[in-house]
């Protein structure tokens, strides 16, 4: 007999309204290595790519910026050329 998996399906969202990047929300679905997230902006949506995963942190690249995600505190980091921004996001999880 085997047991029944824990979670079938996980959704992490992270809001953050911050118009400094444009990054209103990003929605992690899957978490692994090349996977993509979405990025929803004020009148835009983009995906990123997964560059690496962990419990603690995601980081994620798309259009010359790099997105680093503490899953623990909701920090997120943007890194766009030489311009950097530590944003605190509210983090919601869905899980069935």
């Amino acid at each position: 007999m085997t047991a029944c998996p824990t979670e079938r399906f996980r959704h992490e969202t992270y809001k953050c309204n911050s118009g400094a990047f444009g990054s209103a929300e990003i929605i992690l679905n899957d978490t692994s290595v090349g996977d993509k997230a979405t990025i929803i902006g004020y009148g835009n949506e983009g995906k990123a790519e997964i560059q690496s995963s962990s419990r603690a942190s995601v980081s994620l690249k798309s259009d010359g910026m790099t997105i680093a995600i503490a899953r623990d505190t909701g920090n997120v980091t943007i890194q766009r050329g030489n311009r950097i921004t530590v944003l605190s996001c509210s983090k919601t999880v869905f899980k069935m």
